[in-house]
């Protein structure tokens, strides 16, 4: 994050501004630890410790999140947390009694997906203004909180005017952007607005490329598996790895990139961003992990 702000000792000047790095202090072995708790206190309470799991985790990875040498605070509450949830399943409850009350309705259905689709649209904006007005409020750096000032009119407008684009599954970018966008632009930190600048050229040119390489794998797997059809079923048993190891790099390769494409656009006053997140090192986080995950 650059800023021009005086008195910083560790910011590095370049044309007239001070750099911040970010820095995470955190350890593999801490968060094992925590994670490890999280796991088994989730099991043994079937499942109502995630709420707290949830806020523990978040609290450590604010705290050894620091910028200019402060880190941040998450301040969220376990309850409020878990009334979400509880809310989310009560909904996923309601949904399948419907299906099987009334056959006409259920998800597998023609009108039950319409009825779906539809509460969806109504529904979506007011979870996701809820959901920011509560990440924002409980996020806090230097005892100054993030704020969202979002509405559901104003969510539900633009959600109705683009919801259509994921309807044509190319135009699907489009969409994702208009939302991103919505949720940066109505965002504060203290009385300080977020301004975005244009990023969608660099936001949809992500997808494009995601795609291009997607379709080019497809085809080169395959002409592989064809060629190798011979092999026998050992062939045809890599096959799903292969395709699932091409979809995380492609998800990894859009994360990265869409993300730099948006905080390199966001400002907050005199603040602004430089997001330089490498896809084929994100990629690699990931791939390693399932790979750790699977071998363990």
């Amino acid at each position: 994050m650059d800023t021009p702000a005086r008195g910083a000792e560790d910011g590095v000047r370049a044309s007239g501004e001070q750099r911040y790095p970010a820095e995470f202090t955190g350890t593999a072995g801490e968060y094992f630890r925590i994670w490890i708790v999280n796991l088994a206190l989730t099991i043994l309470t079937l499942g109502i410790y995630s709420a707290w799991a949830k806020v523990r985790k978040r609290r450590y990875f604010y705290a050894h999140t620091r910028i200019a040498g402060e880190s941040f605070e998450y301040r969220g509450r376990p309850v409020a947390v878990l009334i979400g949830r509880l809310l989310a399943l009560a909904l996923l409850v309601f949904v399948i009694l419907v299906g099987n009350l009334v056959p006409a309705l259920s998800l597998e259905s023609f009108s039950g997906k319409a009825l779906f689709f539809a509460a969806a649209v109504l529904i979506g904006p007011w979870l996701l203004v809820r959901s920011s007005k509560f990440n924002a409020a409980n996020s806090v750096y230097r005892n100054n909180r993030l704020s969202f000032f979002g509405t559901y009119g104003s969510c539900f407008s633009v959600v109705i005017r683009y919801v259509w684009l994921i309807f044509v599954g190319i135009l699907y970018p489009y969409f994702k952007h208009r939302i991103v966008r919505y949720s940066a632009e109505h965002h504060a930190f203290g009385d300080s607005k977020f301004a975005v600048d244009d990023f969608k050229k660099p936001f949809i040119h992500a997808y494009a490329v995601a795609f291009g390489l997607g379709l080019l794998g497809a085809i080169l797997v395959f002409v592989l598996f064809s060629l190798h059809a011979v092999a026998g079923e050992a062939s045809a048993e890599l096959l799903p790895v292969a395709i699932y190891a091409g979809f995380l790099a492609l998800y990894a390769f859009v994360r990265a990139r869409t993300t730099n494409a948006l905080w390199n656009a966001v400002r907050i006053g005199p603040l602004r961003f430089e997001c330089t997140m490498r896809a084929r090192d994100y990629a690699w986080i990931y791939l390693t992990n399932v790979a750790a995950i699977l071998a363990s």
